[in-house]
């Protein structure tokens, strides 16, 4: 029965540290958010000036596969 309330107890803890977290991570990202939208007016930031910066793109160019021999005979 020890274990039981143990583990209740502990599951609450997490919870409560877990909350703890993603308010912290709320309050930080909407601070960050307002120092970028302070940097964007104090430098006149336009939008073809950020967007190379903001560009997602899909990762380095994969290698071409090295080109498989053909099973086909070669006619003479």
């Amino acid at each position: 029965m020890a274990s039981t309330i143990d583990l209740a107890a502990k599951k609450k803890a997490a919870d409560d540290a877990m909350a703890e977290y993603e308010a912290a991570v709320k309050l930080t990202h909407a601070e960050d958010l307002k120092t970028v939208k302070e940097l964007i007016a104090r430098h006149s930031f336009t939008v073809t000036d950020l967007k190379p910066e903001l560009k997602v793109g899909r990762g380095p160019a994969k290698k071409a596969a090295t080109p498989r021999k053909s099973t086909r005979r070669k006619t003479k």
